[in-house]
């Protein structure tokens, strides 16, 4: 069995990960109302949420790219792709992680604490199974020798 995509990918997944594991710690125990009031608290989680996206994001088109699929006009298209190619099962839950990263970055006098709180507490897991999904994908077996799987197999590919 070997990797199909370098380990840019795989530090990346580890790096939002790291982030997820942070983020769960500042937030064990924590109430919604105590959230909602407590701006430290939103800044961490949207910042995390954010972060975790650009990465599900990056790792998305990285992946599009090495197969020659791309680009992506957008995000959400880049997620759609990868359904396409059967790297992910379905583009949901996926396609609501991008659409809370524009929230963030382009509304962020907008982002209601409540929706927040429930991406930041109940959500995290749609990273995880992304990552997993991914790395599934990654780490499948090799087609048998002299199936051709579309990919150049000549030393300079």
């Amino acid at each position: 069995m070997t990797l199909r995509w370098n380990g840019i990918i795989q530090r990346k997944l580890a790096l939002m990960d790291q982030h997820l594991v942070k983020l769960e710690g500042h937030l064990q125990a924590v109430t919604q109302e105590r959230f909602v009031g407590d701006w430290a608290l939103r800044t961490i989680s949207e910042r995390t949420i954010q972060v975790s996206a650009e990465i599900m994001i990056d790792v998305a088109e990285r992946i599009i790219a090495l197969a020659g699929k791309g680009p992506t006009a957008t995000a959400a298209e880049a997620v759609e792709r990868l359904v396409q190619m059967g790297i992910l099962k379905e583009a949901e839950p996926y396609r609501s992680i991008v659409r809370m990263r524009n929230l963030i970055v382009h509304g962020y006098d907008i982002v209601d604490p409540e929706i927040l709180f429930d991406a930041a507490t109940r959500r995290l897991g749609d990273f995880r199974r992304f990552r997993d999904e991914i790395d599934l994908a990654n780490y499948k077996q090799e087609p048998e020798e002299g199936a051709h799987d579309g990919r150049d197999k000549t030393a300079d590919g």
